[in-house]
């Protein structure tokens, strides 16, 4: 921990000493050229984050593997979203299913999880709803808003808990004063407005809105599992337009820090959770609201004491769908007269206190403690039913996704122990137990250890244990709903994970390589029977192992590529003869390179492979996909800065999917036996200032 200090220091001193240099004593060509790699060297030394120990730590010091993506290089790059950014981490596979909803498939895992397998942050604050751990505005939150995304690969609910399965995500929005305007493909539109001031008397505050609107693609959906008997609507519209609104404020003074957000999502059904959709009808609703107030006090003798007040409210109505069209019989033989559409939410709402205390209890050991509480409580739930043109008839109370009142209230104690055995060695040891006043308990571990061979050798290990309990729509299910099985016979899901790691970085240059092996029990998923009600059930006894690489380098001042690889093995014990795992890709692969052509334009090359993915291993009347073939993608994107010699001024002009790609992902559930299409070119200009 020391080391990080130092190093700040140090490259602060060094900047300073270049700049004296280059402006009152002339160098040598060489000379100058040493002292700028070891300015890049100590700058990447900087490279900080809180993410992975709750205290702050190089990123290639801390325990686990974490990544780190900045905002103008995403932007540079023409990246569009938060989903999309994921992508181009090691080991990621953002995707949609059926009704639209991004899915993440980390190392291999995610596919087929009914809530979501990640922890999802913004500017620190958690905002998975409690009724099904969605946070689905967050993944569609335009990159132009983001200074940065950190993220765990890997368990992390050692540290936070429940819904840090496969890993945590921390989206830091931008705090500067700038306005944009960006079209596009789609009739795309957005509009982003950022201010930020810090006052003399220490008072500072930001506020970011945004608001953007996309049309339908026009893409059709493949058959569904209704079109072969003559009956449905497929191939059908895929009506996947969308429209956000953002606001977040914050605000600091003396030690205090106040963070409200709101963010409103609309957009539409997609390929239809069960089957095609003849027209387009309500889309989906999701928004969010939350306040958190944080305040810090240091009290001497190397202590420091925190304390966290947050609220979030949260609601989801989904798009209305069509569960069985016309002309089929539907479960226990009974005949479906006519189309009969379903529109369904709900409300929650999350209040949470949380104390932590860090404690430098020697030059050896950085202390971390926090004990915290919270309440979930499902504010309201509702379905509607009906036909096009009649009345909308309220579903009953028996018969919704989650009984509306249910509590769920949680208190939590973490403690970890940062053990520094010696000058390049260091140990980190952790726990949390969780306790559901609903459900039980659960303790989770971490142990890991960081031994610094030199300043361009680290070696990583750790091992890591991750849960997720059956979410209140999980374990509260309608008595009558359409899921069979209620919730209280599920248990939680389990998640272990080992993973050795190697590093070696140089001025200019980064290399990282990780090994991991996880097995998760218990998978919690969303079962559909072919003619029989669907039901949730613990299925699958996973078994994941994989590598990854990871490469970036600066092959001189205009040049620079990244690239990773990662290739993984993942398999369910439970399937006959040990098959595939539903949704995994074997082998998944970056490729990026940054061409600065003057001063101010730059050019950016981002190939994107994604190899097989695994389909659905079952037999119907339709023809199933059981492998979707591998695809690779191109994306070129220009920036041109300082426009019209106008400070501040820049220009981004990108093209996703330069060829026109097509192809098809696993679909879930298992409606689209052929897949879900997916692809297509897009282009989109923005134009920023930055003032």
């Amino acid at each position: 921990m020391k080391t990080e200090i130092g190093s700040s220091k140090k490259s602060r001193l060094l900047i300073l000493l270049l700049l004296a240099c280059h402006f009152c004593h002339p160098l040598m060509a060489e000379e100058m050229a040493e002292l700028e790699e070891m300015a890049q060297f100590m700058a990447m030394l900087e490279e900080e984050t809180e993410l992975a120990t709750h205290s702050k730590m190089n990123a290639d010091y801390v325990p686990g593997m974490v990544s780190v993506l900045h905002g103008d290089d995403l932007t540079e790059r023409g990246v569009q979203n938060v989903a999309a950014a994921l992508n181009q981490i090691a080991g990621f596979y953002s995707i949609v299913n059926n009704s639209g909803d991004i899915v993440n498939i980390v190392r291999g895992v995610g596919a087929s999880v009914n809530g979501s397998n990640l922890k999802i942050l913004v500017d620190g604050v958690a905002v998975n709803r409690p009724v099904d751990a969605s946070a689905d505005w967050v993944m569609r939150l335009p990159i132009t808003q983001v200074e940065r995304i950190e993220v765990v690969r890997g368990p992390g609910s050692a540290l936070y808990g429940e819904f840090a399965f496969s890993g945590v995500v921390n989206v830091i929005t931008r705090r500067q004063n700038s306005l944009l305007v960006k079209a596009g493909d789609q009739d795309y539109r957005q509009s982003d407005l950022l201010l930020n001031h810090n006052w003399e008397s220490g008072l500072s505050a930001s506020l970011n809105l945004s608001a953007w609107d996309q049309n339908d693609s026009g893409r059709k959906t493949n058959p569904d599992n209704f079109a072969q008997s003559g009956h449905g609507h497929s191939p059908g519209n895929i009506y996947d337009r969308e429209k956000g609104r953002l606001l977040l404020a914050q605000g600091e003074y003396q030690g205090y820090q106040l963070i409200l957000q709101y963010a409103e999502l609309e957009r539409g059904g997609w390929y239809g959770r069960n089957a095609a959709m003849p027209f387009s009808l309500e889309p989906g609703l999701e928004t969010a609201q939350g306040i958190e107030l944080n305040k810090r006090w240091s009290v001497g003798r190397g202590f420091e004491l925190g304390m966290n007040i947050s609220s979030l409210q949260t609601r989801l109505d989904h798009a209305t769908f069509l569960p069985i069209p016309a002309g089929i019989t539907g479960p226990g033989g009974r005949p479906i007269l006519e189309d009969r559409y379903v529109r369904e939410g709900s409300e929650d709402s999350t209040q949470k206190l949380g104390l932590d205390l860090h404690w430098q209890a020697s030059t050896h050991h950085h202390l971390y403690a926090q004990l915290a509480y919270g309440v979930n409580q499902v504010d309201s739930s509702f379905l509607n039913t009906y036909v096009p043109g009649q009345p909308v008839i309220s579903g009953p109370e028996e018969r919704v996704l989650v009984m509306a009142g249910v509590k769920r209230r949680l208190t939590s104690l973490t403690i970890q122990d940062q053990w520094q055995a010696s000058d390049r060695l260091e140990i980190t040891f952790g726990a949390r137990h969780d306790h559901y006043d609903d459900w039980g308990r659960r303790t989770t571990p971490r142990l890991a250890a960081v031994w610094r061979l030199s300043d361009n050798h680290i070696l990583k290990a750790q091992y890591a244990e991750a849960f997720r309990p059956p979410t209140l729509k999980e374990t509260y299910p309608g008595s009558q709903s359409i899921v069979a099985r209620p919730g209280s016979d599920l248990v939680e899901e389990e998640l272990t994970s080992s993973e050795l790691a190697y590093i070696y970085r140089a001025p200019g240059l980064s290399f990282r390589s990780t090994l991991f092996h996880t097995k998760v029990s218990d998978l919690i998923e969303y079962f559909q029977r072919p003619g029989q009600r669907p039901l949730w059930r613990n299925h699958g006894e996973l078994d994941t192992q994989g590598l990854e690489l990871e490469w970036q380098q600066d092959i001189n001042r205009n040049w620079q590529w990244l690239a990773n690889l990662s290739y993984v093995d993942a398999e369910d014990r439970l399937e006959q003869g040990e098959g595939e795992l539903l949704g995994a890709v074997n082998w998944l692969g970056n490729l990026g390179i940054t061409w600065r052509s003057d001063a101010y334009a730059t050019h950016q090359l981002w190939l994107r492979h994604v190899g097989q993915q695994e389909g659905w291993d079952i037999t119907l009347r339709t023809p199933v996909t059981r492998e979707f073939d591998a695809h690779t993608t191109l994306d070129y994107s220009l920036t041109m800065d300082k426009l019209f010699n106008q400070d501040g001024l820049s220009l981004t002009a990108s093209i996703n999917n330069l060829t026109n790609k097509e192809y098809d992902i696993v679909p879930n559930p298992l409606q689209y036996p052929q897949g879900l299409p997916f692809g297509g070119r897009r282009a989109y200009v923005q134009l920023q200032y930055q003032f």
